[in-house]
């Protein structure tokens, strides 16, 4: 349950009564509005394990402009919802540091391998002051990252060294962790995309691509022309890791 904010004490009476001359008071100079500056999380990205326990987490920052710190109380509160939509997390972050006219403030979402699955998470935020307008105000602000299952990836380019213009075969293994419980298992259907840099080059060139068959395994032929480094990619998706290896192969 969202915890109640703190409240300034009620504002004096900008006129008073003096027999039958009225007093004003000066009211105090504007302020300026609190404001969600930027958020940072520690990693937009992470990789868990089905079988992990609750001990992984992402640090969250506000960088909160507040000029008026001593006149203003803010609240940063936010809710964090899964990929499916439930509640995962709530956020009651807590001032860590100042610089000037910023506050800067952090929690962490604690995420659950067993039970939170991978996607994209949403951390939904609100940023609340009671100015000196004695009225509550409120900012909302959005961010997301990602929980992904992670892979391995096994790769070999052969024969090595190999001779020119003959077939060189690249091939491995894909795997994945499932979205619950379980070991890696060999991913079907993915597509693994090959690139070549020649000896002495800047920059690798496309050279096709293939699709992971039953237990996760591929095979893929190219002609073999001059030696370098192969470079073989999966692009991962919402929901799972990417990976690149490599084999430097030479022709003879």
């Amino acid at each position: 349950m969202r915890k109640s904010l703190g409240r300034r004490c009620a504002a004096a009476a900008l006129a008073v009564f003096t027999g039958l001359t009225t007093v004003t008071l000066a009211a105090s100079p504007a302020q300026a509005a609190p404001a969600i500056a930027g958020v940072t999380l520690s990693t937009g990205t992470v990789v868990l394990d089905g079988d992990a326990g609750c001990a992984n987490r992402v640090k969250v920052t506000y960088k909160v402009y507040n000029p008026q710190a001593e006149d203003n109380y803010i609240s940063v509160t936010a809710d964090v919802m899964g990929a499916d939509g439930d509640a995962v997390d709530f956020l009651w972050a807590s001032q860590a540091s100042r610089s000037g006219d910023y506050a800067y403030l952090t929690d962490y979402v604690f995420i659950c391998g067993g039970l939170d699955g991978p996607g994209r998470y949403t951390i939904r935020t609100e940023l609340e002051w009671f100015g000196d307008d004695l009225v509550n105000h409120v900012v909302e602000r959005v961010d997301t990252f990602y929980v992904k299952r992670p892979t391995s990836l096994s790769y070999d380019a052969t024969p090595e060294p190999v001779k020119k213009n003959s077939a060189l075969t690249h091939k491995g293994v894909l795997k994945t962790d499932p979205v619950g419980y379980g070991a890696k298992y060999g991913l079907k259907g993915a597509v693994l995309r090959f690139y070549f840099k020649a000896t002495g080059a800047k920059s690798y060139t496309y050279k096709g691509q293939t699709t992971t068959g039953s237990g996760g395994k591929y095979s893929k032929k190219f002609k073999a022309t001059k030696s370098g480094t192969w470079m073989v990619v999966y692009s991962g998706s919402s929901t799972r890791q990417p990976q690149t290896r490599f084999d430097a192969v030479k022709v003879k």
